[in-house]
């Protein structure tokens, strides 16, 4: 028999959940009859979960618990609160942990892109931090982040694929703990120009106009105004906001840079940037696969890319095992700024 879950309500896991803690908001079990569904109180928020609420779920067999969608916000906060202590516990998959990871760190971007104050920058530098640690600590956290692909286009989501792929191609690439957090932290601010664009041309279906594509084009420029205005002096996150859509050829913007006048992290983000838009869905062109976004990258925009970078990212997306395949052995990309 199927059931229609209310919308009102959403899915969390359980695994979110740290014992000995207070979530902040309450927490329900799915009870399901021959007649109806409802939603049973499990935990309020002000109670502490406890380990025998925790061995109750372990006995039951429980996949799922849920929130109020209304209390969204104050579950997010948890989990970034908790971040450290969630990532680290081994009793939990280590697929279940990336899923935390990664709707932690959209819910965090979707607060930065809404309100791009000093404090949601911080929380975003503090959670890149969080992240490169974690990915360095967890060998099999790379391959679960590589699987994990939200298909479709959002500013959050594409935010968070692009630092999710790039950090791990930068980890492949062989660069130091410091250059991968600043370069994670880059490509989660990257697109924060855009809030000062306006959601009718950002959303639009179909193509843009050249006067509407000269508006899109200013988006690195607003990102640093975003950045300088909340007072970030972060290099690399200056960087890849500015020069996220330079290419090596000199044909890109804002200032038409080309070869080594664009910095490494920019170069990186570049390749990343096109990678992941190629392979979403967007409301104007359905996602291409992997092997095709690649194809189209090689044949249409190959003078876009610093041509060892891109070879190494080809080789890179390749079946993912780090025992198996050589590491860059140049030293171009020791580090992230020059």
């Amino acid at each position: 028999m199927e059931y229609e879950i209310s919308p009102d309500y959403l899915p969390i896991s359980p695994c979110s959940l740290r014992t000995n803690t207070t979530v902040g908001c309450d927490i329900y079990l799915l009870a399901k009859t021959t007649i109806e569904v409802r939603f049973v109180l499990y935990c309020r928020g002000d109670a502490v979960f406890d380990e025998t609420k925790k061995d109750m779920l372990v006995a039951q067999r429980i996949k799922s618990l849920f929130i109020k969608k209304d209390e969204q916000e104050t579950y997010f906060d948890y989990l970034e609160n908790n971040f450290q202590h969630i990532v680290s516990d081994t009793s939990i998959p280590t697929d279940e942990r990336i899923k935390i990871v990664h709707s932690a760190a959209t819910n965090l971007v979707k607060d930065l892109y809404n309100d791009p104050r000093s404090g949601n920058v911080e929380r975003t530098k503090t959670f890149a931090n969080n992240m490169v640690d974690y990915v360095i600590k967890d060998s099999k956290a790379a391959e679960s982040l590589l699987k994990l692909a939200v298909h479709e286009y959002y500013t959050y989501t594409h935010s968070v694929n692009v630092a999710a792929v790039g950090t791990l191609f930068g980890q492949d690439l062989g660069l130091g703990v410091n250059d991968l957090k600043g370069l994670c932290a880059g490509i989660l601010l990257h697109d924060v120009g855009k809030t000062r664009i306006s959601a009718d041309i950002l959303n639009k279906k179909g193509k843009l106009t050249k006067e509407e594509f000269e508006i899109i084009k200013k988006h690195p420029e607003f990102g640093i105004e975003v950045l300088e205005e909340t007072g970030v002096q972060f290099k690399e996150e200056r960087i890849i906001t500015l020069q996220h859509h330079e290419n090596d050829d000199g044909s890109g913007y804002p200032y038409g840079l080309k070869k080594d006048e664009i910095q490494p992290c920019g170069k990186i983000a570049r390749i990343i940037d096109v990678y992941d838009a190629l392979t979403a869905n967007r409301s104007y062109k359905d996602a291409l696969r992997p092997f095709a976004a690649l194809q189209e990258m090689k044949d249409e925009m190959f003078h876009c890319f610093d041509t060892e970078l891109f070879r190494e990212f080809i080789h890179f997306l390749g079946p993912y095992d780090p025992r198996k395949r050589a590491k860059i052995s140049s030293k171009r990309y020791t580090t992230l700024a020059r």
